[in-house]
């Protein structure tokens, strides 16, 4: 049985991804920083196999604490993250340090703490970047967007460093659906106006990137970017 890690396991995507995952008979951890109820409402839409762990990419001690429940990895998913808007002379210090904590400096914490078990099983990472760090976004997201690119660089040196024990990948989704994004919403207009696919992106089809890179063993230091045609727009 494949065992997998997935940060960010109650997000939109992140319970794409579990779904996914557990569907294809795997044992699941779905890490949660805040909302146990969340996990536990998962746990019961997606069965026992789907194990709800408190993980704080922030906190060295939660990552800890996860890894002493594990005996075997074969995929982390890395799909922690935030996101925030300032115009960039109003952008504050510590947001900056907020943003890239969870969604730089967390990401390679946990990272770090489980590479020892991945390369026991010679397994996967797989880690979730976006679309904005190969595009400006869509305004007032420099420390955003410059956090993705930090995610993109650390993917590819980190694929040369662990090989050929671990492989290492990304995926970079665009803007996803979600319920706030109703069709009068003016992101999701512009959004789609731009896209070849003329849509926002369905989780479920970030997820199926996601198995795919953990899945495909000729890949490595890959980023696959699932944005239905927003950068080719």
């Amino acid at each position: 049985m494949k065992h997998v890690l997935v940060s960010g396991g109650t997000s939109t995507l992140g319970k794409a991804i579990c779904s996914m995952f557990i569907a294809e008979g795997a044992r699941v951890y779905c890490g949660y920083s805040s909302s146990e109820q969340k996990a536990q409402e998962l746990v019961r839409q997606l069965g026992p196999f789907l194990i709800p762990v408190l993980l704080d990419v922030t906190d060295q001690a939660s990552i800890d604490e996860v890894a002493s429940r594990i005996t075997t990895l074969d995929v982390l998913v890395n799909n922690s993250g935030v996101f925030s808007v300032h115009p960039v002379q109003e952008l504050q210090t510590e947001e900056v340090q907020r943003i890239f904590d969870i969604n730089v400096t967390g990401l390679m914490r946990l990272t770090k703490c489980m590479i020892p078990f991945l390369k026991a099983s010679k397994g996967s990472i797989v880690n979730v970047a976006s679309i904005n760090a190969f595009h400006p976004g869509f305004g007032q997201t420099v420390h955003y967007d410059a956090s993705k690119g930090a995610v993109v660089s650390y993917t590819k040196s980190l694929a040369r460093e662990l090989a050929p024990f671990v492989r290492v990948n990304a995926v970079a989704p665009g803007l996803l659906k979600a319920p706030y994004l109703d069709e009068e919403n003016p992101l999701r207009k512009l959004y789609e106006q731009r896209a070849l696919l003329g849509s926002l992106v369905d989780a479920d089809q970030v997820a199926l990137a996601v198995q795919f890179l953990s899945r495909c063993s000729a890949m490595t230091a890959e980023v696959i970017t699932i944005d239905a045609g927003y950068l080719a727009g």
